[in-house]
């Protein structure tokens, strides 16, 4: 970053308008690999909380043979989630997944639709420590609950979300 115009800005409706952006159909974001395909939406986001929230639909491909979603789907939901709030407070640094920790609360099946919040609950130089909870719309229940670190890298080459 050469002046002071390229960095960041954040203000709330900054911090929706990126998650929008992001989020939206014909982003980088959607443009390829498995993102695209559990269909994130943007619900809300947080600058005083330091938090955004998802929903994703549990959709037909991505049950398993007892007719729930896969829980590795659900590990893809949060690293979505908790990794794009990790870069939107570390942007335009690429971010990369260090470890991403899911507990399983309850199954989840065709035709509901589950919110996941991740809240950043530390930022350093270079890591983030973000914690998230998956919840059914169906019931408001707790469905699986995330830790994870990301780390942000010092080069912005390649970055899809920018």
């Amino acid at each position: 970053m050469n002046s002071t115009t390229d960095l960041p800005t954040y203000t709330q409706e900054a911090m929706e308008a990126w998650f929008c952006q992001v989020t939206s159909h014909g982003s980088r974001l959607l443009s390829h690999g498995v993102v695209p395909k559990i269909e994130p939406k943007f619900v809300s986001c947080s600058l005083e909380e330091k938090s955004v929230t998802l929903s994703f639909d549990v959709l037909e491909w991505e049950l398993n043979p007892q007719n729930a979603i896969y829980g590795g789907i659900i590990a893809t939901a949060f690293d979505t989630t908790l990794g794009l709030l990790c870069h939107y407070f570390t942007k335009p640094q690429v971010v990369i997944t260090v470890s991403l920790n899911t507990t399983y609360h309850k199954p989840m099946f065709l035709g509901d639709t589950y919110y996941i919040k991740a809240k950043m609950d530390f930022q350093g130089r270079s890591l983030c420590n973000i914690t998230g909870e998956a919840w059914s719309k169906k019931d408001s229940s707790i469905t699986a609950s995330a830790t994870s670190v990301f780390k942000a890298l010092r080069e912005t080459q390649n970055n899809p979300l920018i």
